[in-house]
């Protein structure tokens, strides 16, 4: 099996990885200067072979034709696991975790991967079933912070959120349904933030497996942000109330 990432943030964080890079498809016609003419030299600069292909070749490769010149052909994603999560956080008295409760559509996924590693959590757990993985499409939205942050695919939501009370976190599920605004709510230290799915929000067994719902509140005549939006809003209070060392 491989992967295809494709976007030059996407791809200019691949090859600072170290992550191994099978084919390297550059945009033919770069010329010195050009950003894509950078990254095939920097390409060639690990040992990758570089081949120049035409726009249609990569829209045909592109898993949504926004390949901004450049697709790279890689080993599969490496998912982390829960345990290694949970020990890289041990002993932190403030850490985030992000669990998506089958959120399915991969832009979004990407999004809040970024999200999160900008803020600096300690990993993202999706369920494997029913959900959106690492393709292309989410690599991409990710623009290049899947190669920092740990993502996990776990085989049952519940069973993770039990075994991160074990370890010290609080677990608090977004809800419009739920009676605390978030900024009322104990979002600090270690905290364990629970998205639901795009559309029908958390599935009943999660909800009741939360210590705590909470909601954003809202102003407009729309009732809800896109879960990708609502993520980042959470996790920027999170940031805000951790202490600076």
């Amino acid at each position: 099996m491989e992967d295809r990432v494709e976007g030059r943030n996407a791809v200019t964080e691949l090859l600072a990885s170290g992550r191994r890079i099978l084919r390297f498809f550059v945009l033919e016609g770069a010329r010195p200067g050009d950003p894509l003419a950078a990254l095939a030299a920097e390409a060639r600069a690990h040992g990758v072979r570089v081949e120049p292909v035409s726009r249609k070749e990569l829209d045909r490769m592109s898993e949504r034709g926004a390949h901004q010149g450049v697709v790279a052909v890689v080993e599969p994603f490496r998912y982390s696991n829960l345990d290694e999560i949970l020990k890289a956080s041990a002993g932190k008295p403030c850490s985030l975790l992000i669990v998506l409760d089958h959120v399915t559509d991969p832009g979004n996924l990407g999004a809040i991967v970024r999200t999160a590693e900008v803020v600096g959590a300690g990993g993202v757990i999706v369920p494997k079933d029913r959900a959106a993985a690492m393709t292309a499409s989410a690599l991409k939205a990710a623009a290049g912070a899947a190669e920092h942050m740990p993502i996990c695919r776990a085989a049952n939501i519940t069973q993770v959120l039990e075994r991160c009370k074990q370890d010290g976190y609080w677990v608090a599920g977004a809800s419009e349904k739920a009676k605390v605004l978030a900024w009322d709510a104990p979002l600090e230290g270690r905290i364990v933030l629970v998205m639901g799915a795009e559309g029908s929000g958390l599935a009943r067994l999660t909800e009741r497996t939360c210590d705590l719902l909470v909601r954003l509140p809202v102003s407009g005549h729309v009732d809800s942000l896109n879960v990708s939006a609502a993520t980042a809003v959470l996790a920027y209070e999170w940031l805000r109330r951790c202490p600076r060392g």
